[in-house]
């Protein structure tokens, strides 16, 4: 069983990939942006709100307070000081972990960014 399949199943097993289309269940480098800030977990979620915040696309004092709760929420920062890959990954706006793409938020221009920013902290709002 191939890194793919293992990662799928657990995408799946997760529920991170229902509703979606067959093909882009299968290949995550065919997920829209949008589709993968809706699925990401928590930890990569705070690693967004941290880049957004960090390059002037959220609103410091809104999305501050949100990625605060969810570092706390999701041990996101452990105290060890050994790191949560998901949020360095959200953190270095990559938005295609584990995928030869590698595809980040910095390949989108501006307005994609900025929007991709929004639904992150609404997500992060709504107690994500």
């Amino acid at each position: 069983m191939g890194y793919r399949s293992v990662m799928m199943g657990a995408l799946t097993g997760l529920g991170l990939m229902s509703g979606l289309p067959v093909a882009m269940a299968q290949n995550p480098a065919m997920l829209s942006p949008h589709a993968i800030v809706a699925a990401t977990p928590g930890a990569r979620l705070a690693g967004y709100l941290n880049f957004c915040i960090g390059n002037g696309l959220a609103q410091h004092d809104e999305a501050t307070p949100l990625l605060v709760a969810l570092i706390e929420k999701t041990n996101a920062v452990p105290p060890d000081e050994k790191g949560n890959m998901d949020y360095a990954y959200g953190t270095a706006g990559v938005l295609h972990p584990g995928t030869p793409e590698r595809a980040r938020l910095t390949d989108l221009d501006i307005s994609q960014r900025r929007d991709l920013c929004a639904q992150a902290v609404q997500k992060a709002g709504m107690g994500a």
